[in-house]
């Protein structure tokens, strides 16, 4: 008889409650899609977000994609003090959120954590200035 050991692969960020913190710059990031009304093709922009989630049951990491007409959009910049056109660092920020785990829409055998009620946490941080050759968020 053997022991087996533990799973060692990338576990998924389980659903709850955390306090977040941005560990790398989001991207900005352009997408073509189809418009869902009339099928003409259409660009599109993205933030893609990396934070660690932490809560009670330890330090989970994770990504989400937030298109930038999504009202997740609007609440990370007001969770994180950005404004319009404003251009600053948010690497070590905090935020609280929620994760959800959304069915993905091309295979039922995935699904996604997401954020929901991105909302600040404690005091919004003041702007930092870039360095130059960052991508306004």
């Amino acid at each position: 008889m053997s022991t087996w050991p533990e799973y060692e692969g990338k576990k998924k960020i389980p659903e709850g409650h955390y306090q977040f913190r941005i560990n790398k710059e989001p991207e900005l990031q352009a997408f073509d899609y189809k418009d869902p009304q009339t099928g003409e093709p259409k660009k599109g922009r993205r933030i893609r977000l990396y934070a660690i989630g932490i809560n009670s049951e330890g330090e989970f990491p994770m990504s989400d994609q937030i298109t930038v007409w999504d009202e997740r959009y609007e609440d990370l910049k007001n969770a994180l003090g950005v404004e319009h056109g404003q251009e600053i660092r948010v690497t070590g920020s905090y935020f609280e959120a929620d994760i959800v785990h959304e069915m993905d829409k091309k295979d039922p055998t995935k699904s996604w954590p997401r954020l929901t009620n991105i909302r600040p946490n404690g005091d919004i941080p003041e702007a930092r200035k870039p360095s130059g050759d960052d991508i306004p968020f």
